[in-house]
């Protein structure tokens, strides 16, 4: 088997790739780990075969980086990793349980913190000193919000000693979309500090397992009694009244387990107290309703209609000597009222026009060192969304954006970064957010509130915005009133979105990127990138499965003979094959990359494996452009006509073309689908039509279990429908 494929002839420019000792490199389905290195490139030895070595340039290296074959994890083969994998079964936090990883990552958040203390010389580690500094750590993780655990109404009282954080309106617990009115009541539950001596244990065994937070995982995941303590003629009538709760009755626990209860007392009159049952308890038969699935319980006692519209679904003193040693975000409010003024519009736009004017948030990522912009979005509001775009571009390929607003220069910096530094706001400063960082093994970096200049490289890349983009804006009027003659000012005043957005992405590229800057000693930011990445190297970016892994969506699907259905594209893998095999029909978890629909990651006992798409031509296939075509199909077919492959094929074409356009339009400025727009569109877009089969089935035996042949028995495929609840509601008590 051939390890490496023929590479084309690389780019004038080429950076360095850095690997350790201990690194594990995979080309196509082998692994590496390196040897060698020197300013002529890379000398592998292979795992499987520790005598075989082979050489790479660092030109070949690069290119092999970009192919979906290449993985890259860092200290893979180190003793403390292999100590990590087999003391917490999980090698990183998209591993663990969604309820696991927020405290695992304040574990993280707490030790590093002190370790950082302890360094600068700020504490000792005695136990004086080691209580004073938790409680400014603690104190200062509770001020920046961190994993937020929201409280229900009816948990609070057996929750308010145990629950991480919580700091949300008593009237706001039940329904997060009501405003908390003057006087309203707020529930603040404080996370529990470590002691010094459990302190000294984390510490430990971070220094044993490395320097991951995953490697804080404690052993709970393996507890719980796995043995049925309820049984025989006691659980079937446990099973009789638990199944009455999804019903239009609308009965509560508390009556049906007065009902229990009876019937309990009931078949135990006449037995000898040996043989008489115990009636299950309360909190049991809350446990076998809450098995039921939220939807499930909402549609049998409101109808489905019901249930379905309710689940639808730094400092300019930092020193830095490396391209992305230290990434500073932050989101800036774009006041188009003050903008206008400073141009002279605003007094000569009627009342109308007026009101509707409104403001726009820059949210932008810089590289400290080289003063490139490696992530911009211009939004609405400063939301979540808007960061993790910024955060994922920073770690991508830019040059489509460029391209689309008539850039002439490259917009393709990306690498791992070594520290991120953030505003302390609610756009950053949320589990989302901290997460996504912490996969990438680092904690966020919030300074204080109130002192732009902790953050300066950013806020003085505003100000540049502030002064120079305003003259590129249309609209703008002239100092001599009678110069403008013909010009309509007061019609190009209501400036779109997409205009904006191509504007402020060419400025950034050519005009920002290619001009001398004072805080590089008059060198540009675009020759100080090249020529550091030459010098001092970069990490590579996160490679597809792991950009899957943090910024995919997370979606539950049922597994069925054809595999994995999202989107009415199917999927499979061999892991995927045996685990239907052996379960059957099941749900599973997965995450879907709306950037690249030809793979996608599958959840398999705890492991996640990438699912190819049955389907040809899908590799790099944006979601956007698969909802144009499959738009476009359900029109022009009858409902339930198949459709074939080059229907499917034009219609792709189409469609990327349209997507081309609406990028070249909309740039920055568009934010990422979500969970409920996948939904969606799975709702009102996929149900007219049928994807044909793959040509090549019956030649792919690892993706149909039947080797090419038909089911004959056994139910279709499920159509998509609703995933998950979007909001929480409570079982009645």
């Amino acid at each position: 088997m051939s390890a490496v494929r023929p590479v084309p002839h690389p780019a004038p420019h080429v950076p360095r790739l850095v690997f350790t000792p201990h690194d594990r490199i995979v080309i196509g389905a082998v692994e590496y780990t390196p040897d060698f290195s020197d300013e002529n490139g890379h000398v592998l030895r292979r795992v499987a075969a520790p005598l075989v070595t082979e050489e790479f340039s660092h030109d070949r290296i690069w290119l092999l980086s970009n192919d979906r074959d290449w993985r890259h994890d860092r200290n893979w083969f180190a003793p403390e990793s292999g100590r990590r994998r087999l003391a917490v079964g999980a090698t990183q936090l998209s591993d663990l349980r969604a309820r696991e990883a927020p405290d695992v990552v304040w574990k993280w958040l707490v030790t590093t913190r002190f370790i950082e203390m302890y360094e600068a010389g700020a504490c000792t580690k005695s136990d004086d000193d080691i209580e004073h500094a938790l409680a400014l750590i603690c104190d200062d993780l509770r001020k920046l919000d961190v994993s937020i655990k929201p409280v229900a109404p009816a948990r609070r009282a057996r929750k308010a000693s145990r629950a991480p954080t919580s700091t949300r309106p008593a009237r706001q617990a039940k329904q997060g979309s009501r405003k908390a009115y003057a006087g309203s009541k707020t529930l603040v539950v404080h996370r529990q500090p470590p002691t010094p001596r459990t302190l000294h244990r984390w510490i430990s065994i971070l220094e044993e397992r490395g320097f991951s937070p995953v490697s804080l995982r404690d052993g709970r995941y393996r507890s719980g009694c796995r043995v049925r303590q309820i049984t025989g003629e006691a659980l079937r009538l446990l099973i009789h009244h638990g199944n009455r709760y999804p019903t239009d009755e609308r009965p509560k626990i508390r009556d049906l387990h007065r009902d229990l209860k009876a019937a309990i007392d009931d078949h135990n009159v006449g037995l000898p107290m040996g043989d008489r049952l115990t009636c299950p308890s309360r909190t049991a038969l809350g446990l076998y309703v809450a098995g039921f699935g939220r939807f499930k319980i909402y549609a049998g006692r409101y109808g489905p209609d019901k249930a379905k519209r309710k689940f639808a679904i730094i400092t300019s003193g930092l020193v830095t000597t490396r391209p992305y040693e230290r990434i500073e975000m932050d989101s800036w409010e774009v006041d188009l009222v003050t903008l206008l003024t400073a141009v002279g519009l605003w007094d000569r736009l009627d009342g109308k026009t007026q009101r509707e004017v409104r403001r726009l948030h820059f949210t932008a990522a810089i590289d400290t060192t080289t003063k490139i912009i490696v992530g911009a979005v211009l939004s609405r509001t400063p939301s979540v969304a808007a960061a993790m775009k910024v955060l994922r571009m920073a770690l991508s390929d830019k040059r489509a954006y460029a391209t689309a607003a008539g850039a002439e220069l490259p917009w393709d910096q990306c690498a791992t970064p070594e520290g991120i530094a953030m505003d302390g706001g609610p756009q950053f400063n949320n589990a989302v957010v901290i997460n996504a960082v912490a996969w990438l093994d680092q904690s966020p970096l919030f300074p204080s509130g109130g002192v732009p200049g902790l953050r300066g490289t950013m806020e003085s890349f505003f100000r540049t915005v502030g002064m120079q983009i305003i003259a590129r804006f249309p609209g703008r009027t002239f100092e001599n009133v009678v110069a403008k003659g013909d010009y309509d000012a007061e019609g190009r005043a209501c400036l779109f979105d997409d205009e904006q957005a191509r504007i402020l992405t060419r400025w950034i590229v050519d005009a920002y990127h290619g001009s001398p800057h004072d805080g590089l000693a008059g060198e540009t930011p675009i020759a100080c990138w090249n020529r550091l990445t030459q010098m001092r190297g970069i990490t590579k970016a996160p490679d597809r499965h792991k950009l899957r892994a943090i910024f995919g969506i997370p979606l539950v699907r049922t597994l069925g003979s054809g595999g994995i259905r999202v989107m009415n594209l199917r999927y499979w893998c061999e892991p995927l094959v045996e685990h239907f095999l052996h379960h059957g029909e099941v749900e599973m978890d997965v995450k879907l990359d709306p950037d690249d629909l030809g793979e996608l990651a599958v959840c398999i006992d705890g492991t996640w494996h990438a699912a190819a798409c049955t389907s040809e031509q899908f590799e790099d296939v944006t979601l956007e452009a698969w909802i144009r075509a499959s738009r476009d199909l359900a029109r022009t077919h009858v409902s339930g006509a198949a459709v074939t492959q080059a229907a499917v094929n034009a219609a792709l074409v189409a469609a990327n073309t349209l997507s081309r356009e609406a990028s070249a339009r909309f740039g920055i400025a568009s934010v990422p689908p979500t969970e409920d727009d996948i939904a969606r569109a799975e709702r009102e877009l996929m149900l007219g039509w049928t994807m044909p089969a793959a040509a090549d089935v019956g030649e792919r035996s690892s993706a149909d279990p039947l080797d090419g042949g038909y089911p004959v028995s056994g139910r279709e495929d499920r159509q998509p429908g609703d995933d998950g609840p979007t909001e929480d509601f409570d079982i009645e008590e």
